[in-house]
């Protein structure tokens, strides 16, 4: 019969298991779409696409960009490791390439930190001259200046779900994985 089981994450094809995550492409489709909406067009993606849920993120932006008509630029898609370093090496490497852009949607509050570091360090302003969106909203992005605009993850919900599904396992039942709502919250660093 296996184990039955229940994980934090993103959903698979083919997955054996049961998986409570939030909903990462419509999580980064909503952070585009507000870049989109306040004119920018030339918006850089930051992120591991090898990591599931950074790859459903990435597809979320890329859908974000097609509904408004923008071709994607493949040198705007980053990849980098989730850390702040990684990030603004990746950004300064834009800079400096003079890749031209105008809004990053960075798969995590941590990658846009970077970017921020970065963007900063090279003379450009948050948010005049550059959007930026991070994705987890850590309680330390509102108080960075400019604050972090963010695509919020219900923790404690999925917390809930996850118990459940697993009380749901252990009584023998096979549990359903499910997607979460996330929040667009917006602050200083999108610019509206």
């Amino acid at each position: 019969e296996g184990h039955r089981f229940a994980v934090w994450g993103a959903a698979l094809p083919g997955q054996r298991y049961c998986s409570v995550g939030s909903d990462n492409p419509g999580g980064a489709a909503r952070a585009t779409r507000h870049l989109l909406r306040l004119g920018r067009r030339r918006i850089a993606f930051l992120g591991a696409p090898l990591n599931p849920e950074i790859r459903q993120r990435q597809e979320g932006y890329l859908r974000a960009l097609d509904e408004a008509g923008v071709e994607p630029d493949p040198a705007l898609v980053v990849d980098c490791h989730f850390d702040i370093e990684s990030a603004e090496s990746a950004v300064t490497g834009l800079i400096v390439a003079r890749t031209a852009f105008d809004g990053i949607v960075a798969a995590s509050d941590m990658l846009a930190f970077g970017a921020i570091r970065s963007l900063t360090a090279h003379g450009l302003d948050v948010p005049r001259d550059v959007s930026v969106t991070g994705y987890d909203n850590i309680a330390f992005g509102g108080y960075l200046r400019p604050a972090l605009s963010t695509i919020a993850q219900d923790a404690p919900k999925a917390g809930r779900v996850l118990v459940a599904r697993l009380l749901e396992a252990k009584a023998g039942l096979n549990p359903v994985s499910e997607r979460l709502p996330t929040d667009l919250i917006v602050r200083e660093s999108c610019g509206g």
